[in-house]
């Protein structure tokens, strides 16, 4: 007979090899001594003859993991169980087949199947509801009852689980109040987010610091498949212990930790397609012909183009001589392939612990060539060293490459808006075996530029080691070190071979595209080392916390060049009998970036809490489980609005010429914020978060320019205050409905407005002449011409004043100082370019083994400015401006279309290009982020096919957009070279072994 080997639990010997027919053994005895498995039931049963002996330990979900005692182990629908000892160690008697229940109070029960007589290592996490959630609140982890400060915590299974996020900036759009994440473009490789935390408090660069696991990151550098939590930390009380850079909020992501348990291999993956959200619709080369007809008739010129060759080019029998090309359909590609597979392993034991995983990401580009995959590899381990000494080191490796066609003028999408539809793409290859292209400007045919223009790559690696030992000196002591390397490297180059355009008539030479042999590489490396030591305790009704700790970092963007920050920080928390809570902390942090009298700044915070239901007079009110007030206020700094040495004047080593003026006053930026809110939670399930802040940044770091005489480009100062405010609530529910069905969603509103309240040297009026920054107005806002529709023969009778060479059917603009002129003098501030109102809504839903999920998102308040091709009807003068119209601008002026969307057709654009309010628009919408549908196969099914569970979904990102705007994504707000945000459809499954 086979032998099976029965394996000790962790800490005692491997015992001796137990006999199979022990279990014949077990049944002739018939009963088994209640005492030896501290049984819960002392009754004696019998048992089957494959009754097996099980050993093994439990642990919590720590790192490191603490063994648990009392835990109740019981074969489910038997009354057969155990308690686990001081140790966390039990044994229990079960058959193949049979499923284990782990429960303990506070943790979330798990169920295991017994497949052998393998000793089992089990971890059970704590229970996620709102009395016992954990957040990551910096350097550490608290209980969120124990805070009085404003934090938000993502809801990562649902942003992240399945989603075709190819960024991982792309997952915080929704779930999280104070949150404004905008994409700004589809571009494959590209589509990062842009994220701010409670609107923009600064003139300049306002996004958010970002840890993973506990050091600077760039966010989307993270795999989305390997992250655990994502903790949003929004005023000051909660981010000043990170107060260098916490000006504009953080946000904090730890990734996934193996804990004790069995080995677990998991496979994540989807594939589909992508649309994009908006595509032009353009006008045929019939129709285009006749509007430059019109447009040249307008100002008394001659027609190009006969009534013959527009009929011959309808009629499309000769589309060589006559060519009608649509662009959008030949060039662009309407279902754009993506598809993504994770591979992770994780498990271990109280001795060591391991989580890995590998991702292969690939993004095929709406345009041609362009294309994108990265490879990401992660290995957290965590291993005990002694019983107080344990470590955790982490090894992340990614590689980027990102390839686009090699085009001369802005990009291939820019040019299917700029040529013209009566341009040839090819001509029929020639005998001797020459390939003509129809000419377009400087050869800036589209379908030339994709196959013999060339192409360009971009290729990037990462490569992280994080060490973070820690030695418990005793239960209520630590101390943490922490040491993170990063180096990253990239590599760019561009291959294009020189071709000669021949005329396909004449053979005479047209243009040629030059020889390209371009390369380039790039090093930067990143240095963190840090310490802190910790202290927690309980001493009957009063909960005492600390944590002192200090930081180094050094940013080295090259060989030469080199920024380091030194930081030191202190906070204490205080909580009494569970209702008062009190927080306070103040940070110290030194920049290399400021002069050696400026270098340090001092960020205080306090906070003040009270959990009202804790108190006598609410005991009885039996549907309030939970009310907290809040209240905070504190310093926050920002040194990332300038840039490395400038405070100190530079001079040409060759010729001694000053080529820098430095300042050695710059500083800080300080922000100054007050946060009052609330946390509900009514009848276990619903939860409200109230929130008002108020937020104050002085010394705004900028660099305003100096006069043309200075022979330099600008001069760092501080100089100015912007005032933010704004409010946010969110309200969510769960529930159950039975056995087989559970619901539950969340929803939430952000309002923030800000202006500026003091500018030096101001106003500051941006290069292009369209936005401005003034006291008393919101950052960035538009600066234009006030407009009164479009100008008709009244108007020029009764003598208005007009701009040179205006006309009937032109923009009337407003002399809005009456001085008989249209000039700069009249120009406004007219509208806020910030959204200010954003709102999410997210929906779950589980019947049975099937589930359903869906997020709405978008803005209520949101002002846009039509830019480029979708404000210039036509531009027939200008190669790169030009091109065809599209079918909405069809809506011009003429005498009989008097009240028309555009004007009067002309060449070019004129005065009715003037920044103006006839342009703007309302950039509102309402988005259908995702919705996805799942299926979880049966238990006995899965088992069948040897699997712990496997799952199967489809998903629809960017599924639909209701807005006001109908021709470009109000989302992406840019011009004809800005990608679409992409409709991306896809399928998958997620398989355990």
């Amino acid at each position: 007979m086979k032998k099976q080997r029965l394996i000790s639990p962790p800490g005692v010997q491997p015992g001796a090899f137990l006999v199979a027919f022990c279990s014949a053994l077990f049944l002739l005895i018939g009963t088994a001594s209640a005492s030896n498995f501290n049984s819960i039931n002392p009754q004696p049963s019998a048992f089957a003859a494959d009754t097996l002996s099980l050993k093994g330990q439990v642990f919590d979900g720590s790192e490191p993991p603490v063994a648990l005692p009392g835990v109740t182990v019981q074969v489910k629908k038997t009354d057969r169980g155990v308690t686990t000892d001081p140790n966390g160690n039990f044994e229990i008697r079960a058959v193949l087949g049979d499923t284990l229940v782990f429960s303990f109070v506070g943790l979330d029960p798990k169920e295991l199947p017994v497949l052998s007589t393998k000793n089992m290592v089990v971890a059970l996490k704590e229970k996620d509801n709102a009395l016992n959630e954990v957040v990551v609140t910096g350097y550490s982890e608290q209980k969120a009852r124990n805070l009085a400060n404003a934090i938000g915590k993502l809801d990562v299974k649902a942003a992240v689980a399945n989603k075709p996020i190819t960024q991982l900036s792309q997952a915080l759009q929704g779930g999280v109040t104070g949150l404004t994440v905008t994409q700004g473009s589809g571009m494959a490789g590209e589509d990062r987010s842009n994220i701010l935390i409670r609107g923009i408090s600064t003139i300049g660069n306002s996004s958010p610091l970002v840890l993973v696991d506990g050091v600077p990151f760039d966010i989307n550098s993270v795999d989305p498949t390997t992250v655990e939590s994502i903790t949003v930390l929004k005023d000051a009380a909660a981010a000043s212990i990170y107060g260098a850079r916490a000006a504009n909020g953080v946000i904090l992501v730890t990734t996934k930790r193996g804990i004790p348990g069995k080995l677990s291999v998991t496979y994540d993956g989807y594939a589909g397609v992508q649309n994009a959200t908006y595509l032009p619709k353009f006008v045929d080369g019939p129709k285009y012909m006749e509007m430059v007809n019109e447009a040249y008739s307008n100002i008394g010129g001659l027609e190009p183009y006969s009534d013959e060759a527009i009929q011959k080019t309808r009629e499309g029998s000769d589309p060589i001589s006559y060519p009608n090309t649509n662009w959008s359909e030949l060039m662009l590609n309407k279902n754009a392939a993506i598809h993504s597979h994770s591979v992770s392993i994780s498990g271990g034991n109280e001795l060591a612990r391991f989580a890995v995983s590998g991702n292969y990401l690939y993004q095929d580009g709406l345009t041609p060539k362009r294309d994108y995959e990265r490879f990401s590899f992660r290995a957290n381990t965590g291993v005990t060293l002694t019983k107080n000494v344990s470590m955790l080191l982490d090894l992340v490796a990614n590689r980027g490459r990102n390839r686009s066609e090699l085009v001369r003028f802005g990009n291939s999408l820019h040019l299917i808006y700029s040529t013209p539809p009566n341009i040839v793409p090819k001509y029929p290859v020639k005998d001797d075996g020459y390939q003509a292209y129809g000419n377009f400007g400087e050869m800036m045919n589209p379908m030339a530029e994709l196959e013999r223009g060339g192409y360009a790559q971009n290729k990037s690696d990462q490569i992280n080691i994080n060490f973070q030992p820690t030695w418990q000196i005793t239960p209520e002591l630590k101390i943490r070190g922490q040491y993170l390397y990063r180096i990253n490297s990239n590599g760019f180059l561009d291959n294009r071979d020189s071709y000669n355009f021949l005329d396909y008539y004449t053979g005479n030479l047209v243009f040629t595209y030059g020889n390209s042999k371009g390369s380039s590489v790039g090093r930067s490396t990143y240095n963190y080392l840090a310490s802190n030591l910790e202290f927690s305790q309980t001493y009957g009704k009063h909960f005492v916390y600390g944590i002192a700790g200090l930081s180094r970092e050094a940013d080295n963007p090259s060989n030469f060049d080199q920024m380091t920050l030194a930081s030191y920080f202190v906070k204490f928390n205080y909580v009494f009998n569970n209702k008062y809570l009190l927080e306070s902390t103040v940070r110290a942090d030194g920049s290399s970036k400021f002069g050696p009298d400026r270098k340090w700044g001092t960020f205080p915070s306090v906070a003040v809490g009270w959990n009202i239901h804790n108190e006598e007079f609410l005991k009885d009110v039996n549907f309030l489980t939970s009310f907290k007030l809040r209240g905070s206020y504190g310093l926050m700094g920002n040194n990332g609005n300038v840039e490395r040495y400038r405070y100190q004047s530079l001079i040409d080593g060759g010729n001694g010429v000053e080529t820098t003026i430095g300042n050695p006053e710059i500083t800080w930026e300080t922000v100054k914020m007050l946060d009052i809110g609330a946390d509900i939670r009514l009848f276990d399930n619903l939860g409200i978060t109230i929130d008002w802040f108020s937020k104050t940044t002085d010394d705004i770091l900028l660099s305003p320019p100096l006069s043309l005489s200075s022979g330099v480009n600008s001069l760092p100062v501080n100089s100015g205050s912007v005032s933010n405010k704004g409010w946010e609530f969110m309200v969510n529910y769960s529930r159950s409905l039975g056995k087989e069905m559970e619901i539950s969603g969340s929803a939430g509103y952000s309002y923030y407005n800000n202006k500026i309240i003091s500018l030096r040297g101001g106003p500051y009026i941006g290069g292009s002449g369209l936005d401005i920054n003034e006291i008393n107005y919101p950052i960035n806002s538009y600066y234009l011409h006030k407009t009164a529709g479009l100008l008709t023969q009244a108007d020029i009778d009764g003598g208005i004043p007009l701009l040179p060479g205006q006309q009937i059917g032109d923009i009337k603009y407003i002399d809005v100082n009456g001085d008989g002129n249209i000039d700069k003098a009249d120009k406004q501030i007219m509208g806020n370019p910030n959204p200010q109102g954003s709102y999410f809504a997210n929906l779950n839903f589980v019947f049975k083994r099937f589930s359903l999920e869906t997020q709405l998102n978008g803005f209520t308040q949101s002002l846009a400015y039509y830019t480029g091709r979708y404000q210039t009807v036509l531009n027939v003068t200008s190669n790169f401006d030009g091109g065809t119209p599209m079918q909405y601008q069809t809506d011009y002026w003429t005498p009989e279309n008097p009240n028309a969307m555009f004007p009067r057709l002309a060449p070019s654009p004129g005065n009715n290009a003037l920044p103006s309010d006839y342009w703007l628009t309302n950039a509102a919408f309402l988005r259908v982020k995702y919705i996805q549908l799942g299926y979880n196969f049966s238990p006995e099914l899965v088992k069948k096919i040897k699997l712990n569970n496997l799952r199967i979904f489809v998903n629809a990102q960017n599924a639909i957009t209701f807005s006001k705007m109908k021709y470009f994504d109000p989302e992406t707000r840019g011009s004809e070279a800005n990608y679409p945000l992409m409709k991306v459809f896809t399928a998958g499954l997620n398989i355990k072994f």
